[in-house]
C-alpha cells in the first residue's frame, strides 16, 4: 500500500511538470532590472509568476538586437525591454507590449558638461547598446550614423569611461548602477525624456492568448514591493551629477 501511495505522488508530480508550458524569454541586461548574471527585478517579477500560475520561463541573456531578431522569427516567446509604444513601425509589425510597464527615464552620462547641450552633442561621439540606436536618433533627432553601438552595457560604460566615447545614452538606473559599482565621479547626466519599460510577444493568436494570461497574472502581484529597489533612483532631479554610493 505504501508503495501505491508514493508511486501515485511520485505520478501526479510528474503529471504536474508535465503540464507547466515552458515559455522562452530574451532579455537584454538592464541593471537592476536584468543583470548580466540573469537576475534582477524583472526577473523577480517572472520567477513571482511561475509561483502563481502554470508558466516556466527559460530566460536567456542577450543584446536587445538578438532578441528581437529571436522573437521576430519565432524563437522565443517574450522580448524585454521594450520602450513601451515607442520602438519602430516595423517592431509593432510582429511584435505586441503587455499592458504592464515602468517608468523608466532615458538620459544622456558625459564628463563634459556642455555634451549636455544637444547642439553640441551632435559634434561629439555618442553612444549606445545594440538595438537602440534606431529608436534613441529618432526621439533625440540625431543622425542614427552618429551612434557607436556596443554588445554590452558595461562594454559602453567602460568606453565612457576611457573617454572613448564622449556621451553614453541609455536608461538612467542601469548606467548608474554600473557607474557606482566602479566608483566613477564626476559623471554628469540630463534625461532626454522618460519612458515606460515593458516586455512584449509575439503578434499573433498564441500571442495574444500569452498577453492575456499575462497581464492579469502580473495584475496579482506586489510589485511595489518587487521593485522597490528602483524606486530610489526614480525621484533623482532631471540632471546633476551621479550621486557616489559609499
Amino acid at each position: 500500500m505504501k508503495f501505491i501511495f508514493w508511486f501515485g505522488i511520485l505520478i501526479n508530480g510528474f503529471s504536474f511538470s508535465c503540464l507547466a508550458e515552458r515559455i522562452n524569454v530574451a532579455m537584454e541586461p538592464f541593471p537592476p532590472f536584468v543583470n548580466a548574471q540573469g537576475t534582477g527585478l524583472t526577473i523577480d517579477m517572472l520567477h513571482a509568476i511561475e509561483k502563481i500560475s502554470d508558466f516556466e520561463f527559460n530566460i536567456e541573456i542577450m543584446t536587445y538586437a538578438r532578441a528581437k531578431h529571436q522573437l521576430k522569427h519565432q524563437h522565443i516567446e517574450i522580448v524585454g525591454h521594450t520602450p513601451k509604444n515607442l520602438e519602430t513601425a516595423e517592431f509593432y509589425l510582429y511584435a505586441q507590449e503587455l499592458n504592464w510597464k515602468i517608468e523608466t527615464s532615458s538620459d544622456i552620462f558625459t564628463f563634459e558638461r556642455k555634451f549636455l547641450d544637444l547642439s553640441i552633442l551632435q559634434k561629439g561621439r555618442i553612444g549606445t547598446t545594440i538595438g537602440n540606436a534606431d529608436f534613441l536618433a529618432s526621439q533625440m533627432k540625431i543622425p542614427r550614423d552618429m551612434f557607436i553601438q556596443t554588445a554590452t552595457l558595461r562594454q559602453l560604460v567602460d568606453m565612457l569611461v576611457k573617454r572613448r566615447i564622449d556621451v553614453l545614452v541609455f536608461e538612467r538606473v542601469s548606467v548608474m548602477t554600473l557607474l557606482q559599482e566602479k566608483k566613477v565621479q564626476g559623471v554628469y547626466y540630463q534625461t532626454i525624456g522618460k519612458i515606460p519599460a515593458s516586455i512584449a510577444v509575439y503578434r499573433d493568436s498564441q500571442g495574444v492568448k500569452l498577453k492575456e494570461k499575462l497581464d492579469e497574472l502580473i495584475k496579482q502581484l506586489p510589485l511595489k514591493t518587487i521593485f522597490s529597489g528602483y524606486f530610489q533612483y526614480s525621484n533623482l532631479p532631471e540632471s546633476g551629477k551621479v550621486p557616489i554610493v559609499n
